[in-house]
């Protein structure tokens, strides 16, 4: 999955270097090149802050990228070792293994371990609930992504609005002695921070929904991972309400 979002941003940002160096050059041969850190400048203090935004979502991405990680949730070689170690029903070794690592999964595997004496139903509901808090603070954690995705192109929309007033206002001025260059320009404007918005907010976007697709894949795993490991409770052999006796 990291491979794949890695690969889709790598599309989205040649796509861009390619049409603006397009851009640039169908530009150059009759009006000249433009110079975008001017352009974006003139976007006034919209232009600022939606710099701001677009950095605060940036560091949004880079946190997600080093939080929502396999090995964070369920790494497979720990997820290999309970799956043996319960089978032998060796929920001792399940304790001991489970404190080598951080993982969603050991603190779960952790919390079956110390609790084997509570009948399945108690049990279950326990870990059921640990999986579902685990997803929902992930997500409330992503959701400045979406915050982000979605005040910036209004922040856009707003430095338009301010430009295209700032623009009729000057044609009121001038009246019919003005230049058209002069409400181009002015128009020129209004125009870069709607640019600049849909810029922060079309990646901003992509990588929330694309987080949020991972932390439910990721707590799908849990609950199959935990399937296996109180797979014991569900033996035939196995009293009803007690966990069978370790190996």
């Amino acid at each position: 999955m990291k491979r794949r979002f890695l690969v889709f941003l790598f599309c989205i940002l040649s796509g861009l270097l390619y049409a603006q160096s397009t851009g640039v050059v169908l530009e150059s041969e009759s009006a000249g090149t433009i110079d975008w850190v001017a352009e974006i400048l003139k976007g006034g203090i919209t232009a600022i802050v939606l710099l701001l935004v677009g950095f605060a979502g940036l560091v949004f991405i880079f946190e997600r990228m080093l939080v929502v990680r396999v090995r964070q949730f369920v790494p497979s070689k720990l997820k290999t070792k309970l799956t043996a170690l319960a089978e032998k029903g060796d929920f001792a070794g399940i304790e001991r293994v489970s404190k080598t690592s951080s993982s969603t999964l050991a603190e779960i595997a952790g919390y079956v371990a110390q609790h084997t004496h509570l009948p399945f139903e108690i049990l279950s509901i326990g870990v059921s609930d640990m999986i579902m808090r685990m997803v929902n603070r992930q997500r409330q954690r992503t959701y400045p992504l979406a915050v982000v995705a979605t005040i910036s192109p209004l922040l856009g929309l707003l430095g338009t609005i301010i430009g295209m007033i700032e623009a009729f206002q000057k044609v009121a001025l001038m009246g019919d002695t003005g230049d058209a260059s002069v409400l181009a320009d002015s128009i020129g404007k209004a125009l870069i921070t709607t640019a600049i918005g849909l810029i922060i907010a079309i990646p901003a976007l992509a990588a929330y929904h694309f987080f949020k697709s991972r932390i439910n894949s990721f707590g799908i795993e849990l609950e199959e991972a935990v399937d296996r490991l109180m797979a014991p409770w569900l033996r035939v052999d196995a009293n009803p309400g007690q966990m069978p006796e370790a190996k």
